[in-house]
């Protein structure tokens, strides 16, 4: 009976393990890399005691880019701006329905715990420079879109929450504190 016992726990802790591997892996919204064919796998690297199947041999997305209508940047937002609008495209930017703070962090410039995790560094919506020379269409189109192998399409949600999102993306810009 002892055997039995301990055989059955051993399986219990083994299904949790997978269990929680499982939802670590897609319950963040993480893509899957694409396939990719004659490369080996990295099996020793480690990450909080998960075992980290990155390929040796990376595929290069850096030429990825937005593909976007030529007319976004003349696309309205119908959604106004309002502190309920904001607070609703916050909490998309904040949980896992959105996802967006997995790269772009709390912020919007970047989450740097998981940029080892990430194919290239994402883009800092927080920049004053960049951020206000977009206009809504444009950002509500890439956050629609994303970039192929790089950012996720955000089509599972709805349009008015990817308007609620542009609104709240609209709040990141900030002034950087000089650096001493």
């Amino acid at each position: 009976m002892y055997k039995s016992t301990k055989l059955m726990s051993a399986g219990l802790a083994l299904a949790v393990a997978s269990l929680a591997l499982t939802f670590q892996l897609f319950g963040q919204g993480v893509e899957k890399p694409p396939a990719q064919t004659n490369q080996s796998t990295n099996r020793s690297n480690t990450t909080k005691g998960i075992i980290s199947r990155t390929p040796t041999t990376q595929q290069d997305f850096s030429k990825n880019t937005w593909d976007i209508p030529k007319d976004a940047d003349e696309t309205k937002n119908p959604v106004e701006a309002t502190e309920e609008s904001i607070a609703k495209g916050k909490e998309l930017f904040m949980t896992k329905k959105g996802n967006c703070i997995f790269c772009h962090g709390e912020t919007g410039s970047g989450n740097k715990e998981n940029l080892p995790r990430l194919r290239r560094v994402p883009a800092d919506l927080s920049d004053v420079k960049r951020m206000p020379k977009l206009s809504d269409g444009e950002i509500f189109w890439k956050i629609t879109k994303g970039i192929p192998g790089i950012m996720p399409s955000r089509d599972m949600l709805t349009e008015e929450e990817r308007w609620h999102l542009v609104n709240f993306v609209r709040t990141l810009p900030k002034e950087k504190p000089p650096e001493m």
